[in-house]
């Protein structure tokens, strides 16, 4: 589950640090005493944040390449979240919904 050949590992590496920083950033904003205040702009700012996913991923069906790794399972958590934050979020990254429905 942490990849096989040496790109499939890279990729594993690359693609948890995008994941929990991307995460990181949510949690802060969330918890933030100033929530309300932030959402709106961080609501337009989610295209920016989701572009990088959808480039990575590509049209691979799994992040890391043909076989399903445990940064997909990372990845979909923090995708799931961004969808239940905003439900149109990944409206213009179809290859980040067909993940999505691949997982589920």
């Amino acid at each position: 589950m942490c990849g096989e050949s040496e790109e499939e590992k890279i990729r594993v590496d690359v693609l948890e640090n995008q994941v929990l920083d991307v995460c990181m950033q949510k949690i802060r904003m969330c918890y933030s005493p100033v929530f309300e205040k932030l959402k709106p702009g961080y609501l337009k700012e989610i295209p920016e944040k989701m572009k990088p996913f959808s480039e990575f991923l590509g049209k691979r069906p799994w992040f890391a390449g043909d076989k399903l790794t445990y940064v997909d399972f990372l990845a979909y958590d923090v995708l799931d979240l961004y969808r239940i934050f905003d439900p149109k979020c990944l409206d213009e990254f179809p290859n980040l919904k067909a993940f999505l429905s691949r997982f589920e």
